[in-house]
């Protein structure tokens, strides 16, 4: 048993070593290279739903994102999460609100929790989060992500 017992505890040591690991900056770098053109899309397009009709693509991004840019992208994508859970919820889109009013049917607590979860996206904790992965874009990677 001591043997077997050792064996597995050596297998467990191994396994994290054995793992994917943590992003590179060249991965994250290529990834945005390789979207770019998706990602420019997004950012022209002039629907209130550009960024959650690609929030796949973005959540890819923040897995790929090297370890000085996984708080902005947790931040980032926390916020468009939230609203999309929140406009799912009510069982509604952002391009039903016409003009900021809210479409008919919508109770007071699901136009309250929509509200509360599109101010966030435009929060200072957002808006700086999102410039700080603009940022590494441009600096870092050579590539504008017109957040």
């Amino acid at each position: 048993m001591g043997r077997v017992a050792a064996v597995v505890a050596g297998l467990l040591l191994a396994l994290p070593l054995a793992g994917c690991g943590e992003p590179t900056t060249e991965d994250y770098c290529a990834q945005l290279r390789l979207d770019r053109e998706q990602l420019s899309a997004m950012v022209s397009a002039s629907s209130p739903t550009a960024l959650l009709d690609n929030l796949e693509l973005l959540q890819g991004l923040g897995e790929k994102a090297p370890s000085d840019l996984t708080d902005e992208w947790q931040t980032f994508l926390g916020a468009l999460e939230d609203l999309d859970r929140a406009l799912r919820s009510a069982d509604v889109s952002a391009e039903d609100f016409q003009g900021g009013e809210p479409p008919a049917g919508l109770s007071p607590s699901e136009r309250r929790d929509v509200v509360a979860a599109a101010d966030q996206i435009r929060s200072e904790e957002v808006v700086s989060a999102a410039s700080g992965i603009e940022q590494q874009g441009r600096d870092v990677c050579k590539v504008n992500l017109g957040l």
